[in-house]
C-alpha cells in the first residue's frame, strides 16, 4: 500500500518535471513579457516589485523568479489576479513538485 503511494508520487515528479522544466527555459530564456505577467498576476505591488528584483526578471533570474513563485503559490494565492482554472491547477502542481522533490532529497 505505502510503497503503491510512494510509486504513483516518484512516476508524478518524473512526470511533471518535464512541463516545469519547459516552463522553467521559457521563463529563462523566453521573452520577458512571460516573467512580466507572472510578476503582474502575483506580486502584491508589481510595478514596485519590477523595479526592486529588475535583474532578478531578465534572463536565467527569471527562471528562478518563477520558482520562486511557484514554491510559495500557497500563501499568495489570494493575490492572484488571473483566476483562471488552468492556471490556479498548473500553480499548485508545480508547487506539489517542489514539495516532492524536496521531500525526496531530504529522505534520500
Amino acid at each position: 500500500m505505502i510503497e503503491d503511494m510512494v510509486s504513483y508520487i516518484a512516476l508524478f515528479a518524473l512526470v511533471w518535471m518535464f512541463p516545469f522544466g519547459y516552463h522553467l527555459i521559457v521563463y529563462s530564456l523566453g521573452d520577458k513579457k512571460h516573467i512580466n505577467q507572472l510578476v503582474d498576476d502575483l506580486a502584491k505591488e508589481p510595478e514596485t516589485f519590477k523595479n526592486k528584483h529588475y535583474i532578478s526578471m531578465v534572463s536565467i533570474g527569471a527562471g528562478g523568479l518563477f520558482s520562486y513563485f511557484c514554491l510559495i503559490y500557497p500563501f499568495i494565492r489570494h493575490r492572484r489576479k488571473n483566476k483562471k482554472i488552468t492556471f490556479d491547477l498548473f500553480m499548485w502542481l508545480n508547487w506539489a513538485f517542489f514539495i516532492v522533490v524536496s521531500v525526496a532529497y531530504l529522505y534520500a
